[in-house]
């Protein structure tokens, strides 16, 4: 399910959940959430407020119809948009509670202000989803995808919310173990080879192929595998050519958390999934 508005920020997500149909099995549903101002809500259930719906509707469906016709050349064939008058989270949960969807997708700005992004990740929306949600900042190519470990990771979500997705993958994927560390701290960075286990790494090491043995039982394995130890922003500049990346973040996440905040930059579509 991809969520639109008509703006800049929906056209990229649109943009992307196209792409994504390309290296991915699953069929597009786009859903508009119109927020009217609930001082603006005709009184009472009559004919009055049944028109003033219906007008609404059908102006937010002009709209959608316009954002998505200047991609008909790129994207797939569409069911009818989704078209809901509500609470923009309220709406939504109800949508994915009532159907199956295997992710959630939206736009975000790309921004360095991790302010914004907790906002989102502290949502209503974010906390009770059932399904992974895919935060889309720019139009990227999904065909390189790393997933994010630290050692708090719980490594069998993360891997099966990428599974469920990528069934049948056509992109590659890495295993990235990521510790953070202070500026102007000893950094290390190393990509496993073989059954050779870093000195000191023990711990890193054994996350990595936990979650590469069940890759490679689903004949997903990875491509390439890395330990790194470095600050957030280091960490952002090497991670940000993949075209996605996926993480496992708690349902209660505090904003100083680092991943929040490494998540927050980096530029790449973001596939979250809740432990």
């Amino acid at each position: 399910m991809v969520s639109l508005n008509a703006d800049l920020v929906s056209s990229i997500a649109f943009r992307y959940a196209c792409r994504l149909t390309e290296y991915v099995d699953i069929r597009l549903q786009t859903i508009h959430v119109e927020e009217a101002d609930k001082e603006t809500f005709p009184p009472g259930s009559g004919w009055v407020r049944s028109t003033w719906e219906k007008g609404l509707i059908q102006t937010a469906r002009e709209e959608i119809m316009q954002l998505i016709n200047t991609e008909k050349t790129a994207c797939p064939p569409l069911d009818a948009s989704i078209i809901r008058i509500g609470e923009y989270d309220e709406e939504l949960l109800h949508e994915i509670a009532g159907k199956a969807y295997d992710v959630f997708v939206e736009g975000i700005l790309n921004s360095f202000h991790t302010q914004l992004f907790y906002k989102k990740i502290r949502s209503k929306l974010y906390k009770f989803a059932t399904c992974p949600i895919l935060l889309v900042k720019n139009l990227t190519t999904p065909d390189r995808v790393a997933l994010l470990l630290t050692d708090t990771t719980d490594i069998p979500p993360l891997v099966s919310t990428y599974l469920k997705l990528f069934k049948t993958p056509k992109s590659s994927v890495d295993l990235i173990h990521v510790s953070f560390n202070k500026p102007g701290k000893p950094e290390f960075r190393e990509a496993l080879k073989g059954n050779i286990m870093p000195v000191g790494r023990e711990n890193a090491y054994k996350l990595l192929e936990a979650a590469k043995d069940m890759l490679a039982k689903k004949e997903c394995a990875p491509k390439d595998t890395w330990i790194i130890q470095d600050s957030s922003e280091k960490i952002v500049e090497f991670i940000s050519d993949y075209g996605l990346l996926a993480a496992c973040i708690p349902r209660s996440i505090h904003k100083d958390n680092p991943m929040l905040n490494l998540l927050s930059r980096v530029p790449s579509a973001t596939l979250l999934c809740k432990k």
